[in-house]
């Protein structure tokens, strides 16, 4: 469905998402007539110990692959080799996978162009992309496959790609707290229930349960509309006891936007005038 005119006009929808996530999902909403409520719920952090980040960037050139699994990712891994002292770019660089566009266009822009992106945007996604790459699971045995990635991160990829055959390098290039919500934006969700919630990853979820407090935020989650970014967050509502009434088909951040809008545009249109 086109979604035209302004949608989600009169709609307030609570949007709980890390920075980086949050300001051009805010801004693609607003455009379609919604009041967005930031829930700002994760902060990014370096990690607090970067010996393995440094070996793994001073090895940079025995790698075969470097699989980018967020812009985060990108932009830690890329921060933290800039800061090294005598770091030069190897003769030969890995090739480059990156979950999804978002993520490529990061990594394009900081000197790593992606050579594979899969077409599902998920860690299952990206293992059944190189598995094709590389010419079926026995092609990706012995390859050595660098990983940075958040701390405490889904283990799926690793042990698929470790279960392959592949040599695999995880390393925690950032990590991941509870952000500060402002009062104000707190006071307008206990006040009135949003007509949507909004969520960009799993941790976003537990994050806002831990923000309101366990009661309040399950009872928040499961009363009110839910959208999330993909399947993977999805599952993480239903653990909680809701199931999403939006995902996405691409789990991008313009995909969101464009689902949430052609759902609240159907409403509309079967609303009694």
């Amino acid at each position: 469905m086109i979604v035209t005119g302004d949608p989600l006009k009169g709609r307030t929808l609570l949007v709980a998402a890390g920075a980086r996530t949050l300001e051009p999902l805010q801004s693609g909403l607003e455009a379609l007539g919604a009041e967005v409520l930031p829930f700002p719920v994760i902060e990014a952090h370096p990690v607090s110990d970067p010996a393995a980040l440094d070996a793994a960037i001073r090895a940079l050139g025995d790698y075969d692959w470097i699989v980018f699994t967020s812009a985060n990712g990108v932009a830690f891994f890329v921060r933290r080799a800039r800061e090294l002292p005598g770091i030069r770019p190897p003769d030969r660089l890995p090739r480059v996978c990156a979950i999804g566009p978002g993520t490529a266009a990061a990594a394009a822009a900081a000197g790593f162009p992606p050579d594979l992106v899969p077409e599902e945007f998920v860690a299952e996604g990206v293992f059944e992309a190189l598995v094709r790459r590389c010419g079926g699971a026995p092609g990706l045995r012995g390859k050595r496959i660098l990983l940075p990635r958040a701390e405490h991160a889904r283990e799926f990829l690793p042990e698929a790609l470790a279960r392959a055959g592949a040599r695999v390098d995880v390393v925690p290039c950032y990590r991941t707290e509870r952000g500060a919500v402002p009062a104000a934006i707190l006071d307008r969700v206990r006040e009135k229930r949003p007509d949507l919630l909004v969520f960009t990853s799993a941790s976003t979820i537990r994050n806002m349960i831990e923000t309101l407090g366990q009661d309040e935020g399950r009872k928040l989650l499961c009363e009110a509309r839910v959208a999330v970014i993909g399947p993977v967050t999805g599952k993480e509502a239903e653990a909680h006891g809701k199931s999403a009434e939006i995902i996405p088909a691409k789990s991008t951040v313009q995909s969101l936007v464009e689902t949430i809008g052609s759902y609240f545009a159907r409403i509309a249109a079967t609303d009694p005038p």
